[in-house]
This record gives C-alpha cells, sequence and structure tokens, in this order.
C-alpha cells in the first residue's frame, strides 16, 4: 500500500497517539459488551436427575479395561514407581555420605 493513500485514509496505529488509541480501546470494549448482552439467555440449570443420566450416558461411552489388561497396567505402574524409589535411595544415600564426608 502506498504512503499516500495511507494518509488520505487517516493515521496509522504507528501514528496515533496513545489517548486516540485508548479511546479505540474503550469503544472495542464497550462494543464487546453490549453483543454479551445481546447474547441468548443463560440455560436452566439441568435437574440432579437428569444430571446423574447423563453420567451414566458417559460412562456407558467408556471403553473399560479387560481383566488382563488391568492387571498389566497395574504391574507396570508398580515396577515404575519402585524403579523410581530405587533412584531417589541411591541418591539421597550418595548425598548423605557425600555431606559426611565434607562435613565430617
Amino acid at each position: 500500500m502506498d504512503a499516500a493513500p495511507r494518509k488520505a485514509a487517516g493515521k496509522t496505529d504507528e501514528r496515533k497517539s496513545r489517548s486516540e488509541r485508548r479511546a479505540e480501546r474503550v469503544k472495542t470494549r464497550a462494543k464487546a459488551k453490549s453483543s454479551a448482552e445481546k447474547r441468548a439467555p443463560r440455560k436452566k440449570r439441568a435437574s440432579p436427575a437428569l444430571y446423574y443420566r447423563q453420567i451414566v450416558a458417559e460412562l456407558r461411552k467408556v471403553v473399560w479395561p479387560t481383566r488382563t489388561e488391568l492387571g498389566t497396567y497395574t504391574s507396570v505402574v508398580i515396577v515404575f514407581v519402585l524403579c523410581i524409589i530405587a533412584i531417589i535411595a541411591l541418591f539421597d544415600y550418595g548425598l548423605t555420605h557425600a555431606v559426611q564426608a565434607v562435613f565430617g
């Protein structure tokens, strides 16, 4: 875009004063508030019975693991936790001996 059409169209964002930029922000916020007021009213809250039925419907969609899959997942988690415990214990043991060697 050429400089001449920009000047004819008005000030660019770089050349607007602080007060002009602030006025634009205020207008934008006012428009946003007015559009928010025009939104549809909030829906009423669902009854507890409807809420419970929706929960049950969602739980039916879940693909539950089989007994063997559950056993596999459980053993993997236990082995992982034991490995992390061993790593932290070794680190603690080494750090303890290092501190005792330095401070006596």
